[in-house]
């Protein structure tokens, strides 16, 4: 244990991380009754309940009146509201997603690192028939998706390095890159090209394309990406589309204080 754990452990409220295992255990399995909390807490059920009656009274849970059952409560909406209206990086992209939709009717994404994922901050869904599962709060692997390379291809690179070797390389097609080395050969595609491509590698008949936005220092911020069919994002399309897509993410860059090259 390091000094700085330690603390952190000592001045630690463990009333606080109870309440808080009851509201991320809620998220996974979308509802429970008292004795399967407490169950899966290994916590006694008496000071439990106290805690579920105070997230239920602020709203942070709520009770089934049909099974009697607790799950999350609206407070969670209300702070993850708040939350994205006040982002930066979100209000420095939403205008330049939605030209993107607009343009190509297809849906645009924005995504920061999450732990070892690409968290999805927003998504604006296109007028095309493709739609995918992911959904704003859901996260996504590295080493599948244009978001998740891109993320990886720009960060600091001894991160990048501690990353590549203790992350996950989930197999979804024929294409995805499933170890460090194959991860690394795209990576470097992504860095000479400046966008990156997921080539039907988390679906089959589906392309990716996204670009890096970059803070005021020149860090990543994040990065946004455009989702179509394969029969839409055909090869002698990629480039224009590329295009589009790195240059709405310079705006977004210029707007947190990148100066920004040409792209």
């Amino acid at each position: 244990m390091t000094e700085g754990t330690g603390k952190q452990d000592r001045y630690a409220i463990q009333s606080v991380d109870k309440a808080l295992d009851v509201i991320e255990l809620l998220a996974e399995l979308e509802s429970a009754s008292l004795i399967e909390l407490a169950e899966k807490l290994n916590q006694p059920k008496s000071s439990l309940y106290r805690i579920i009656l105070t997230l239920e009274n602020r709203g942070f849970i709520a009770r089934s009146d049909q099974d009697g059952k607790y799950c999350l409560g609206f407070k969670q909406l209300v702070i993850t509201k708040n939350l994205l209206e006040k982002n930066s990086l979100r209000a420095a992209a939403l205008p330049e997603m939605n030209r993107l939709v607009d343009r190509f009717g297809d849906t645009v994404n924005l995504g920061v690192l999450s732990d070892d994922s690409a968290l999805y901050v927003e998504i604006i869904e296109g007028t095309h028939a493709l739609r995918m599962t992911d959904r704003v709060g859901s996260k996504a692997p590295l080493n599948a998706t244009a978001i998740g390379k891109t993320l990886l291809a720009y960060m600091n690179a001894d991160k990048r390095d501690r990353l590549l070797e203790t992350m996950a390389y989930p197999v979804y097609t024929g294409r995805t890159a499933v170890s460090k080395e194959s991860l690394l050969a795209k990576l470097q595609e992504v860095a000479a090209k400046g966008y990156a491509l997921d080539n039907e590698e988390i679906v089959e008949g589906a392309r990716c394309i996204a670009a890096p936005i970059f803070d005021m220092f020149g860090g990543i911020a994040g990065a946004l990406s455009i989702s179509g069919a394969l029969n839409r994002f055909t090869d002698d399309k990629l480039a224009d589309i590329a295009a589009e897509v790195k240059q709405a993410a310079a705006n977004a860059s210029r707007k947190l204080g990148h100066e920004m090259r040409r792209v």
